[in-house]
């Protein structure tokens, strides 16, 4: 424990969770603890006790490829700090001293000397890469790939995004269907029962559902032929029941609410009664006695009565869907579908995301001896974000913790190797349910399984992101938001400020380091929805921009102060479906902003035109496409303008010629459009995909149109990542334009969801908008939620699908407005775990702020149930939408300045001129000279290359030494001399030292028949006449029989090393070892005469000491030699170093 540590309130708990390995470890970190860096202590703690656990040996799992590679970059600083540390000198900056207090408690913990310490920290960083630090998709498809043949997957398999799964699906579907369909089918009847209740859009989507490798069809089909309700619905139902007739007792009056909740106990005992989950017919019968709502204002029925009724009558009418006949019939139809279709994807060398994880699970849990190889293989396992981690990726853990010798069948029983097992986790930050993430399933395992397994539970609290501020509201909301129910929610853990995040970090109060709510009013004082979220939009443009940007101070990383820049400020909203209403404002009033994590990609104009162009070119006949070009800032033209083309009959591209004699200034500029689509049309007909795409791009200027709009370079970028997506479709199997331009075509129709294309903007000036669970894991020195008095649609909850629940092993289908039993409730089990994810979704909101948190919301005329706004209320007792003045609102320790302000949707007026304004004198001589210096600046850059590299030398290799006699020139390329040195060590590269050499002339022919390329063919003979001629000098010299004795340690192995400022690349031809010393060589196709060795080895000095330095940086050894091997002579020269 260091020093700066030490200081921490959770100190004892850091340290203990860091040297724990008798024990397994569960770490519950609260918002901005430091977990990454607990991961990197405890991993480097693992390194350096005794016995000792190499970096391969050790799993190391991350939510995220960009929190794997800051793991591995952390760890990589913190061993190459600590070999690089000097005990013996004082420490130069409070950096050093902390590396210092940390290598000395590490060496008096494991009794281990500086030089044991550095030489483990040196094995390890040749570690990192080659370790298992990723996600757990990596991880899982590292195990496939060693066990190949035990998971059933093509050894080769590619990991498929979903592109490929759509279009094996549409088209196996579509032939299936046929056949199903057919007057031929065996199974009509079954079809016409299915098709009288749902439709084939449904069906199709279900069966899609199907086909996705974690649906366990195997289970589904037993629970939807069952003959019982299962035995954790039975207890649902009967609980429900227990809690109608405890209701009915309390209100034993016969008014509406009583009503409802009689008729839900009937119906409730009638399933109870029948014990046939199949045998119902209520669906009649029910909807008539449950028609109505349960009344909130009904005299005598408090908040928690009516509560109860709710959840009651809404279980009765969902159960009044249930069909298990239907999920009987679709089950029996579909799921030979999906198991074939699997197969077939399988064989295409497929696996996709969900696959990774369900076959990996499989090869773990039904394959003994794999299980076991891999337990041994793999002596610690540590798992970051573990609340965010899915069911399966828990038994695949689990199985991989379990002792060795055992194999339980069951991840419940597996028995757990002490100390293998380290996660790190915040149960209040799980919010990935619609990823499968199961908080259920989270606290099963921590709780039943590490901690009964005498696992130990260490709590971090401090946090080093926000001040106390914003953490004592939090505190304050959240102490009393989230209470722990059993499956659905933890108990809450406070956090608190580290000693160094003070509330004001020693400097003078800065009036906005706060919390504050925002609420807006308009004219009217109970406006639509739609009214209130256009005014809460405009009122935070006008508040950044008049209040914030610019002006407001707040305290940066450094401690000093600062005025806010757009890049400090983060707006966040639950979804982005409404984003477009905050975009106005801020684009009107100039404010710079990106959007991260729209799904928005085939909606967005720049693409919608681009596909415009691309279907018009390729089908001279589409004039839906034609007028959207004609509209769009390519044609420019307006809807009057495509009216007086069409009444003139000249919505056709290939009628150009029609214009002659139209002096219409309009119309000439169409017969230019004209001309160029025609032009292009011809063009790319024999092109491959992506060639034409490209030749359309080039040719017209939609990139320069899309860069003059207001996000220039989103546009720019999202129209070259269509451009690789209909190069990847060509290549994919879609071989035609047409069939690439159908499928974008089809895509933009529907509004398929996909990203925009990301830019590289860690350091973009502008305002980021974002989802709440896009900022998991992110902080912002000013957060401002927005749309807290909305609650989102919950789209996708009546799609068809396979519902699955970990816990109870249950499996069901919801198909339209029908449930299968299992289903509905898998279904009702989701719908409350929602309900109190909502609660940890604004906790992950309110903890990303570090300097100034704004809660923004315009109330509108209804009250919405579920909104953060309702929560709020709700906790700090406070009516926040019926307030109509500021005042502070008392949140635990904390205090919230509730601001409501005025905002209103008139335009502006237009300002009066008073007086002339004096012109703007300005200095264009200094702008000017500025200019010129950074031409001269960039003229210079550009001059310098950024890559130094010995392979260039080969350019002056070929001046020197590969220049051919006079009388052997003949009239080629002057790159034939650089070929026959590549095609020689081409050749040596995969030489075998060992083998005969009088074998390299048969060797040859085919060699050259696979590297020559069809331009050089003219050359083959001369080509192979010197191939011959240096290869059998070579291999008839000593310095061959010398090669062929010693052990060689790589061919051909690539450099990369920084270099004077720029970076230095190149191949090193050989690598061997004489007497355990390591030497260097680099092949030499000279022509150059015996004597003149010597002096002609000096060409290649510089060479021959990148390469050495190279070697010793890379390799950390010394270079005994490097020798130069000039394969024409036979003669092997050694450089002295």
């Amino acid at each position: 424990m260091t020093a700066i540590t030490a200081q921490l309130p959770d100190a004892p708990e850091r340290e203990r969770a860091a040297t724990t390995f008798d024990r397994n470890v569960v770490v519950t970190a609260g918002a901005g603890t430091g977990k990454t860096r607990l991961l990197v202590d405890r991993l480097v703690n693992l390194l350096m006790r005794d016995p000792e656990v190499k970096l391969t040996q050790t799993v190391a799992l991350t939510f995220t490829n960009k929190a794997a590679n800051e793991m591995k970059m952390r760890l990589r600083e913190r061993l190459e700090s600590y070999i690089a540390a000097r005990l013996d000198s004082a420490p130069a900056s409070p950096k050093d001293e902390e590396i210092h207090g940390e290598l000395r408690a590490l060496m008096e913990r494991y009794h281990l000397s500086k030089e044991r310490l550095d030489r483990r920290a040196l094995e390890a960083l040749r570690q990192v890469e080659r370790s298992e630090i990723g996600t757990i998709h990596s991880f899982a498809a590292t195990l496939l790939r060693l066990y190949p043949m035990e998971s059933g997957v093509d050894p080769q398999f590619i990991e498929d995004d979903g592109t490929r799964f759509e279009r094996l699906f549409d088209e196996l579907w579509g032939v299936w269907l046929d056949q199903e369909l057919s007057r031929q089918s065996s199974r009509q009847e079954e079809w016409k029962g299915v098709l009288r209740k749902i439709g084939l859009g449904e069906i199709k989507a279900l069966a899609s559902s199907l086909c996705s490798e974690t649906a366990d069809l195997q289970r589904l089909y037993t629970i939807a032929h069952g003959e019982k309700i299962p035995q954790p619905i039975f207890a649902w139902l009967k609980s429900l029941e227990e809690r109608a007739s405890l209701l009915l007792q309390r209100h034993p009056e016969v008014r509406s609410n009583e009503k409802l909740v009689r008729a839900s106990l009937a119906i409730l005992q009638k399933f109870l009664r029948s014990g046939d989950p199949g045998g119902h017919e209520l669906s009649e019968s029910g909807w008539d006695s449950l028609s109505g709502n349960i009344s909130k204002k009904l005299k005598g029925w408090p908040e928690e009565d009516v509560a109860e009724a709710q959840e009651i009558v809404r279980a009765a009418r969902a159960l009044c869907q249930v069909d298990d006949s239907l999920s009987r019939g679709l089950c029996d139809l579909l799921i030979p579908f999906a198991e074939n279709f699997r197969e077939a994807f399988t064989r295409e060398g497929m696996i996709s995301f969900d696959g990774l994880l369900a076959r990996a699970r499989t090869l773990v849990r039904d394959c003994p001896t794999v299980r076991e190889a891999l337990k041994r293989r793999y002596q610690a396992i540590l798992i970051d974000e573990f609340q965010d981690t899915d069911p399966i990726q828990y038994e695949i853990l689990i199985y991989l913790a379990e002792e060795i010798g055992r194999q339980a069948k069951d991840w419940r029983k597996v028995k757990l190797t002490s100390g293998k097992i380290f996660v790190v986790g915040d149960p209040k930050q799980s919010i990935y349910a619609f990823r499968r993430a199961d908080i259920e399933a989270y606290l099963e395992v921590v709780e039943k399984i590490i901690k009964a397994q005498n696992g130990i539970e260490c709590r971090l609290s401090a946090n080093f992101r926000s001040h106390g501020k914003i953490l004592d509201v939090v505190n304050g909301v959240f102490d009393r938001l989230i209470q722990p129910r059993d499956g659905l929610q933890p108990d809450y853990v406070a956090i608190e400020p580290a000693p160094m995040k003070s509330t004001d970090d020693g400097q003078s109060p800065l009036p906005f380091r706060k919390v504050a709510i925002r609420k807006v009013r308009g004219e009217d004082e109970k406006p639509d929805t739609e009214t209130a979220r256009r005014l809460e939009a405009e009122s935070l443009a006008r508040w950044l921009e008049e209040d914030v940007l610019g002006k407001a101070e707040i305290v940066d990383e450094n401690g000093t102060k600062t005025v806010v820049q757009p890049k400090h400020v983060a707006i966040l909203l639950r979804k982005l479906t409404d984003v477009h209403y905050y975009l106005e404002p801020l684009r009107r009033r100039g404010l710079r902003y990106v959007v991260e994590g729209e799904r928005h990609f085939y909606a967005v104009q720049e693409i919608i035109d681009a596909v415009n162009l691309l279907r018009a070119i390729d089908n001279p006949h589409d004039k839906l496409a034609l007028v959207g070009v004609l509209r769009s800032p390519l044609g420019g033209l307006t809807d009057a303008e495509i009216y007086e083309l069409s009444r003139q009959r000249l919505l056709d591209y290939q009628a150009a010629e029609r214009f002659k004699g139209n002096q219409k200034t309009t119309f000439s500029n169409v017969k230019e459009l004209y001309e160029l689509l025609s032009r292009l049309h011809r063009e790319i007909r024999t092109l491959p995909v992506g060639e034409a795409i490209a030749r359309i791009f080039d040719s017209a200027p939609v990139r320069l149109l899309a860069a003059a709009t207001f996000h220039g370079e989103q546009a720019v970028a999202n129209l070259e990542k269509l451009r690789q997506q209909a190069e990847l479709m060509g290549r994919e199997g879609l071989s035609t334009l047409k069939e690439v331009v159908t499928r974008l075509g089809s895509r933009v129709l529907e509004i398929k969801e996909e990203a925009e294309s990301a830019l590289a903007e860690e350091n973009l000036d502008a305002i980021r908008i974002l989802s709440i669970h896009k900022s998991k894991g992110l902080e912002f020195p000013v957060v401002v939620l927005a749309g807290c008095h909305t609650v989102p649609k919950q789209a996708g909850d009546r799609e068809p699908a396979v519902l699955q629940d970990w816990s109870t092993g249950l499996a069901g289908l919801r198909a339209e407005s029908h449930w299968s039993l299992a289903g509905l409730y898998i279904a009702e089990k989701a719908r409350l775990r929602e309900e109190e994810e909502q609660k940890r979704v604004l906790y992950v909101a309110m903890t990303r702020a570090r300097e100034h948190l704004m809660i923004s919301c315009a109330p509108a005329e209804r009250s919405r149930a579920g909104s953060y706004l309702s929560l709020l209320e709700e906790t700090l007792n406070e009516e926040i939408a019926a307030r109509n003045e500021s005042h502070l609102i008392t949140a635990g320790d904390g205090t919230i300045e509730l601001q409501v302000v005025r905002e209103s949707l008139s335009p502006p007026g237009r300002a009066r001129t008073t007086a002339k304004e004096e012109p703007l004198q300005m200095d264009w001589q200094s702008y000017a000279r500025l200019w010129q210096q950074r031409a001269r600046e960039c003229e210079s850059a550009l001059r310098t290359p950024l890559f130094l590299t010995p392979t260039l030398l080969k350019l002056r290799e070929a001046e020197l030494t590969e220049a051919l006699p006079e009388r052997e020139k003949l009239p080629v390329s002057s790159e034939l001399p650089l070929l026959i040195g590549e095609l020689a060590h081409r050749f040596l590269e995969n030489w075998d030292f060992g083998d005969d050499p009088a074998e390299f002339r048969a060797r040859l022919e085919p060699f050259l028949d696979r590297w020559i390329e069809p331009k050089q063919q003219a050359n083959r003979e001369q080509l192979q006449r010197e191939l011959e001629e240096i290869l059998a000098s070579f291999f008839s010299s000593g310095a061959y029989r010398e090669l062929s004795s010693l052990r060689i340690l790589g061919r051909e192995v690539p450099l990369l090393i920084p270099w004077d400022g720029r970076i230095m690349e190149g191949v090193i031809d050989l690598l061997y070892e004489r007497e355990g010393q390591l030497f260097l060589a680099d092949y030499k196709t000279d022509r150059v005469e015996k004597k003149d060795l010597s002096q002609h080895a000096e060409n290649y000095r510089h060479q021959v000491e990148i390469y050495s330095e190279a070697a010793r940086r890379s390799l950390k050894r010394d270079v005994a030699g490097f020798k130069l091997v000039f394969l024409r002579l036979g003669e092997a020269f050694e450089v002295p170093l």
